[in-house]
Formats: structure tokens, C-alpha cells, sequence
């Protein structure tokens, strides 16, 4: 691997993990637990991994997820208010102790495994010739996992306000249904696995569609770069 390789790499990584964070502070709709729609903060990362290969993805999703974090630090997420511990015991459903391994939890699933996992984005570089469409498959994978990382944490961490969310004036008519179908933990699964769609279907629908076109205008930005 040559000097001048390495340097190209991490320039372009950071020029693409900024540009992810700038995306990712331009919120078009936003859930009311967390969770938001932004235009397309996953695709400048996924596109790293795309071209410098898996590995390295994951890498600079690593980078991007603490920047998440921190990100998520700053507005407030994780203050008391906001997780809502009542006399120092912070009670999710699945989990209730302590606030601050509570905060770690939220941390690790909801930004660090959630965003790091954007890094297989590029898993099918070498297995779809057609470039968009291997972009895209790899687009949908990471957005799976990324999916499942928030279920994780959603139902452990914010299970109790399933009831609550599903049985709001104006939620659809079938909500009550589920609370009744659905009672105690099995309401905490169900309600992470539905709240997370929400808001991650349409993240990564229009990751996918403003991929494919910006790829097919721009083939070279899904240019492969290999170890030189």
C-alpha cells in the first residue's frame, strides 16, 4: 500500500464522514423517542465502504457512530429528563437500574452498533456486476442491520411506552388491538420492531432511490479502490 493511497483514503473518508454528520443535522422528521428521517446522512459513509472495501467500512462507520453519540450527547438524550429517571432508577421494560448502564446500552446499540454496521453497505461489490444494484443490495442489508440494532435496544431500553404510544388519540385504530393482544413484554418487542420502522423505512427508501440515480449519473463514485 503506497503512501499517497493512504492518504487518499483518509482524506476522502473524512470529507464523507463530515459530509454524513452535516446530513445527519438536517432533520426532515423526527419521533418523538428518538429516531429521524434526514436526507440520505447514511449514504456518504456507505459509499466509503463501497469503495475501499468492508473492513475499512467499518472503520469509518466506527468514526461516524462516535460522532452520533456525541452528537446525541449534546441533545440531550441521555439526561434524566429525557430517559425518564424517577428517584435515580431508570425503568426502559426489559431494563430497569441504573441510569448511567442504562446510557451506556443506549449508546452502544442505538449509535455504536447502528451506525457502525452501515460499514457492510459494500458487501456485494464483488458479487453484483450491476454496480447501482449492488450499491443498493448492500444499502438494504445495512439498513437491515442497523434496523435490528434498534429493535434491540428500543425494546429493552423503551419497551414501557408501548402501551402508551399505541393507545395515543389520532394512532391508528389497530393500536388498541395490539395492547390488548399483545400484553406486558410481548408489547415492548412489538412496539420496538413497529416505532423503528417509522422512521427507517423511509431513511433507507430514499437512501436507496437517491443512490441508484446519483450512481447512475456518476459511475465513478462507485470506482472500486483496492490496496495499491
Amino acid at each position: 500500500m503506497t503512501q499517497s493511497f493512504r492518504t487518499k483514503r483518509l482524506t476522502e473518508s473524512a470529507l464523507m464522514i463530515a459530509l454524513s454528520t452535516i446530513l445527519s443535522f438536517i432533520v426532515l422528521f423526527r419521533l418523538p423517542f428518538g429516531g429521524s428521517i434526514t436526507p440520505c446522512c447514511m449514504l456518504p459513509v456507505i459509499l466509503i465502504a463501497y469503495r475501499y472495501g468492508t473492513k475499512w467500512g467499518l472503520c469509518t462507520c466506527f468514526a461516524f457512530s462516535l460522532i452520533q453519540g456525541i452528537q446525541g450527547i449534546a441533545e440531550g438524550t441521555f439526561t434524566a429528563a429525557a430517559l425518564g429517571v424517577e428517584n435515580g432508577v431508570f425503568n426502559g421494560g426489559f431494563f430497569s437500574g441504573s441510569p448511567l448502564l442504562a446510557s451506556f446500552g443506549i449508546f452502544l446499540l442505538d449509535y455504536v452498533v447502528a451506525f457502525t454496521v452501515l460499514g457492510f453497505g459494500g458487501i456485494f461489490r464483488n458479487k453484483i456486476k450491476n454496480k447501482p444494484l449492488s450499491l443498493v443490495c448492500g444499502i438494504l442489508v445495512a439498513g437491515l442491520f442497523r434496523y435490528i440494532a434498534h429493535v434491540i435496544s428500543g425494546a429493552i431500553f423503551f419497551g414501557i411506552w408501548g402501551e402508551w404510544f399505541f393507545t395515543q388519540d389520532g394512532f391508528y385504530a389497530w393500536g388498541q388491538t395490539l395492547v390488548d393482544m399483545f400484553p406486558g413484554e410481548a408489547l415492548y418487542v412489538l412496539y420496538s420492531l413497529i416505532y423503528n420502522l417509522f422512521f427507517l423505512v423511509p431513511e433507507v427508501g430514499l437512501t436507496v432511490v437517491v443512490a441508484f440515480f446519483i450512481t447512475k449519473a456518476a459511475p465513478k463514485l462507485l470506482e472500486k479502490k483496492d490496496i495499491q
